[in-house]
C-alpha cells in the first residue's frame, strides 16, 4: 500500500506506481490519495479516494 497526497501529476504516478509494480506477489495493491488521478486502476494497481478507503464499511 502507498499514500500520496495526489497522483495528479506524471512524475509523481510513476513515482508511487514503480515500487508496487517491482512486487511479483498476487497481495493486492492500492494507492491511497485524497485525489487519486488515475482511473479505479493501472497493471493491477489500485488507485482509491483516501476518504472513500476510510469510510468504507462506516454506516
Amino acid at each position: 500500500m502507498q499514500v500520496t497526497e495526489t497522483m495528479e501529476s506524471e512524475e509523481v504516478r510513476r513515482r508511487e506506481l514503480a515500487p508496487l509494480q517491482r512486487i511479483r506477489d498476487n497481495y493486492e495493491k492500492i494507492i491511497l490519495s485524497p485525489n487519486p488521478g488515475l482511473e479505479s486502476s493501472y497493471e493491477g494497481i489500485k488507485s482509491i479516494s483516501l476518504i472513500d478507503w476510510l469510510l468504507e464499511g462506516v454506516d
